[in-house]
């Protein structure tokens, strides 16, 4: 659409490739070689758009039209705006877009991808004279009441009456809420997770008031797939805030030992301190008895002045409750950081992206033929729950 004023208006899909024409060609969007002043999307949390859509769609702004007006707040060209719409969801929108603005607006933290100025040699913020991020994006939140006189009341009714938990707290109230299905649908990141300076500053405080602390850790074990290691300490309230570790794959043994060793050395912990661990590293193998060699658990301790392994809890049912009850909200407990009352018993370090990221994606398996769920998780994607899982798999005693 050309407008009399010279402006073009292209209407069309984000997605680059069309459908193969009746002569078996490939119709191609040249949305790569475009240039434009403005883009706005409509439902950017459709399953077909990606963050690769968003970067490539990021290059296109370079438009160079001359801004015509009396607004002095207006850039001299441009202005380069892209507006998206989108319903709450917890996919590569809210991660890589809503979850950083979140957590500088309600924590004052400023993410790895929060957009705003960054300097191009370290890609650190550039801070104003307030020490504050010049942010480069905005967001602007609302429910379908804010928009009840665009809508029927019968629409807005239908909507009540049908919709429950978190498809009325998404779709009616426009939160953030999580998906459902899944295990843990209490976490909530802005409570549970922490910045590591608030835990060490915590932690610091607890020594300087003569506690003795009591330490935990857990193991998770992958070769092809992640291996995972937490290291927490418990508090004289029995919160549990798991303060270091790590979650790589294809690691090597000998690595994971040394890196066990420097977390405990960084946080003076007891070098003889046992992980928890999945009891499968116990066995020599699938055959049993006749399997010649040493157990995963053996070339652990075995690797000159290793760590020795403690068989952990790695039942399903028991050990999913267990962690659920430290992650629910309980209304006369208080909150080691902030004050507030309505506090979980469990608490991350926000530098442990994994959890986060495992969390919101941990889901109860559904049977083939229908959409009822089972009473154990889908497979995948697990290693940083089932550790969590190992870690609590006694009562932790609280620090003294």
């Amino acid at each position: 659409c050309t407008l009399i004023n010279g402006t073009t208006i292209n209407f069309r899909y984000i997605q680059q490739q069309g459908k193969t024409g009746s002569g078996g060609e490939q119709s191609t969007s040249n949305l790569l070689s475009a240039t434009y002043d403005l883009i706005v999307v409509d439902q950017m949390e459709d399953p077909e758009i990606e963050e690769k859509d968003f970067d490539d769609l990021l290059g296109r702004l370079r438009g160079n039209a001359r801004y015509v007006g009396d607004d002095e707040s207006m850039p001299k060209t441009g202005p380069r705006w892209m507006v998206l719409t989108t319903n709450p969801t917890r996919n590569w929108v809210y991660k890589r877009l809503v979850k950083p603005l979140h957590r500088w607006q309600q924590q004052g933290v400023i993410d790895d991808h929060l957009l705003c100025r960054r300097d191009i040699e370290n890609h650190r913020p550039v801070l104003d004279e307030n020490g504050q991020p010049e942010l480069l994006i905005d967001l602007f939140e609302g429910s379908t009441y804010e928009n009840k006189d665009n809508l029927g009341d019968d629409f807005i009714q239908a909507l009540e009456s049908s919709y429950t938990g978190q498809m009325r707290d998404r779709f009616l109230l426009g939160l953030w809420a999580a998906y459902e299905g899944l295990i843990y649908p209490e976490f909530d990141e802005t409570i549970h997770m922490v910045t590591s300076n608030d835990i060490q500053a915590y932690l610091d405080k607890l020594l300087v008031d003569a506690y003795e602390i009591k330490w935990l850790d857990a193991y998770d074990f992958g070769m092809a797939v992640e291996s995972c290691y937490l290291l927490s300490f418990v508090d004289p309230w029995g919160n549990v805030i798991v303060i270091d570790g790590f979650y790589q794959k294809e690691y090597p043994i000998g690595e994971q030992i040394e890196a066990i060793k420097q977390f405990r050395w960084k946080h003076n912990v007891d070098k003889e301190l046992q992980p928890w661990a999945d009891p499968a590293i116990f066995r020599r193998g699938p055959g049993g008895k006749d399997i010649v060699g040493r157990s995963i658990a053996d070339i652990f301790y075995d690797r000159g002045n290793g760590v020795m392994m403690r068989r952990g809890n790695n039942a399903i049912t028991n050990g999913l409750t267990k962690v659920g009850q430290y992650m629910r909200l309980s209304a006369t407990h208080q909150n080691p950081f902030t004050g507030q009352y309505g506090a979980p018993h469990i608490y991350f370090a926000d530098h442990l992206d994994f959890i986060n990221d495992e969390i919101n994606e941990y889901v109860w398996n559904t049977k083939a033929s229908s959409d009822l769920k089972e009473d154990k998780p889908r497979d995948g994607n697990d290693h940083a729950m089932d550790t969590i899982k190992y870690l609590l798999s006694t009562i932790p005693e609280v620090s003294k």
